[in-house]
């Protein structure tokens, strides 16, 4: 019996110095792991404020495009298969290469993201998910029109998921800018502007244009194609509903 008792006091002194421990220690743990996830969680949140205002720009591998960009250290540039070709020839250095690299010339780096073949989505598409994932929400895309007319139109069906996720963008290829429009569009200069609906109608008003009005279009129709801004004027486009895809080409 007595033996017992000194084994229950024996488990009482060490619990109570463990719980003299945890009341020493558990602090001074609890005080750190908080400071590390304030600095990890800060971190963070200025990487995603610093990619949210920097511009992703993504080099395909269509018909080449001017490559007259100057990066921004808050953006990030990525050549998608082929595409790192082009950006060799225009001396730009991509922040990452991706792709199956089924069209590519030069030789890759090992530090290349290699994309499998049998895939379901465009290198183009991938690319934009790499920048979606990295916190960009602006794009522009090079050299992303002209070659296979497949994938200029999943380009502009990219646009669609881009918008999708709260981001925007625009395309840009050989003499001509794509973007999608459901508010408000200004288009100057010596350039052609087609509106196409993106859906199966939209309703757009438009000003200073050699058609100006009120226009229905609708996915049935070619009514939006080849207009133009009055001479040193800017055109206006209003969208009241709907959403169209803006078309612009430079004059030969």
């Amino acid at each position: 019996m007595q033996k017992k008792c000194k084994c229950k006091i024996k488990l009482y002194r060490l619990e109570i110095k463990r719980n003299i421990v945890s009341l020493i220690f558990m602090p001074f743990f609890s005080k750190i792991i908080a400071i590390i996830g304030e600095i990890v969680y800060n971190e963070c949140m200025e990487m995603g404020t610093k990619n949210s205002k920097g511009v992703c720009r993504i080099i395909c591998a269509g018909e080449r495009s001017e490559l007259n960009f100057d990066p921004k250290p808050e953006d990030f540039t990525i050549a998608a298969d082929g595409g790192y070709d082009y950006a060799v020839e225009a001396g730009i250095v991509p922040d990452i290469v991706l792709g199956d690299f089924d069209s590519v010339k030069r030789e890759i780096n090992s530090d290349a993201i290699r994309l499998n073949p049998v895939k379901d989505v465009t290198d183009t598409f991938a690319a934009v998910e790499n920048g979606l994932g990295k916190g960009y929400k602006f794009f522009e895309m090079y050299c992303c029109t002209g070659g296979r007319t497949s994938h200029t139109l999943a380009n502009i069906a990219t646009l669609r998921y881009i918008a999708s996720r709260g981001g925007s963008g625009v395309m840009k290829g050989k003499d001509c800018e794509i973007y999608l429009c459901d508010r408000r569009a200004e288009i100057n200069g010596n350039v052609y502007f087609s509106l196409i609906p993106s859906g199966n109608m939209a309703e757009v008003e438009i000003e200073n244009a050699a058609y100006s009005g009120v226009f229905t279009l609708t996915d049935k129709d070619s009514l939006g194609v080849s207009n133009e801004p009055i001479k040193n004027k800017t055109a206006a486009v209003t969208v009241h509903s709907g959403e169209v895809v803006v078309i612009i080409e430079k004059k030969n």
